[in-house]
């Protein structure tokens, strides 16, 4: 079991991943770089919030 760097919680990496959070994955690597660090919740949360929020320039 691995805690999350945000929430705190602790969550299994072997968890079924969904679409949010495999987004939520490529923006961790990508942006953030804390890829591996995050819980699915906070993954899934990031990738609808970077949606809304995110602007490419």
């Amino acid at each position: 079991m691995k805690r999350c760097s945000i929430c705190h919680a602790e969550y299994d990496e072997a968890a079924d991943d969904s679409l949010f959070a495999e987004a939520g994955e490529w923006l961790s690597e990508e942006f953030w770089q804390d890829a591996g660090e995050l819980c699915r919740q906070c993954l899934e949360n990031r990738a609808k919030l970077a949606m809304m929020y995110v602007i490419d320039r």
